[in-house]
């Protein structure tokens, strides 16, 4: 199961970009552990400067806004963390043999449900602004593309060559797969995260529903 954590790796990601002074540097990394920790809108810039030991001016000579901040962050986070994160995806996932749909769904499932459970603070963070801000997400888009998409496909097209899952056009599978994972950890994290979870009933829910469907 994945056990990369992608605010663990943003420190030292921003620590080794020379483009940054190390003012700045100390706002990225407080910033995206306020934002993870509190909201985005519950941090104020004030708790960010004091937190990073500079003034709100200091910082705002360099950054200008909170949302600028945040985009900021965001991007060392698309450009550089991602990548890593789609490696292992397609190391852990899209290249684990399944003898049936059952078993790579069942595979697919709950290796996302624990990236998502080990990840929940960035997923926080992400949402707030990728959701609004058509920038961040065609860079975001564009990032997963060059090698998710692709990876994906392959092992999709694999599956459909040996009869394990429906002939569908792949876009459509793959919209159909990413909406149903999507949805339960936008649910999950975002919208109702105080609710009372079975994360065991959940997967076999999300299982199912994918199974119905994808079943050729």
């Amino acid at each position: 199961m994945p056990n990369k954590k992608i605010l663990d790796e943003f420190p030292e990601v921003v620590q080794a970009n020379p483009d940054l002074t190390q003012k700045q540097k100390d706002v990225l990394i407080t910033s995206i552990q306020l934002f993870a920790e509190q909201g985005y809108a519950n941090t104020s810039t004030r708790q960010i400067a004091a937190a990073a030991h500079q003034s709100e001016g200091t910082m705002f000579k360099h950054f200008k806004s909170k949302a600028n901040i945040l985009r900021a962050a965001l991007e060392p986070i698309i450009q550089e963390i991602i990548p890593d994160v789609e490696a292992e995806f397609k190391r852990e996932t899209l290249n684990h043999p399944a003898a049936n749909l059952h078993d790579f769904l069942d595979f697919f499932v709950r290796n996302r449900m624990a990236f998502a459970a080990n990840n929940q603070d960035a997923i926080k963070v992400f949402f707030s602004e990728l959701l609004y801000n058509e920038t961040l997400r065609t860079q975001f888009i564009e990032t997963a593309r060059n090698e998710l998409i692709a990876a994906f496909k392959d092992t999709i097209l694999t599956l459909q060559k040996n009869k394990i899952i429906i002939d569908w056009p792949f876009n459509e599978i793959f919209r159909y797969m990413i909406a149903v994972v999507v949805g339960y950890v936008l649910d999950r994290y975002v919208l109702f995260p105080n609710r009372e979870w079975d994360d065991e009933v959940e997967a076999g829910y999300l299982v199912a529903e994918l199974e119905k469907v994808l079943q050729p």
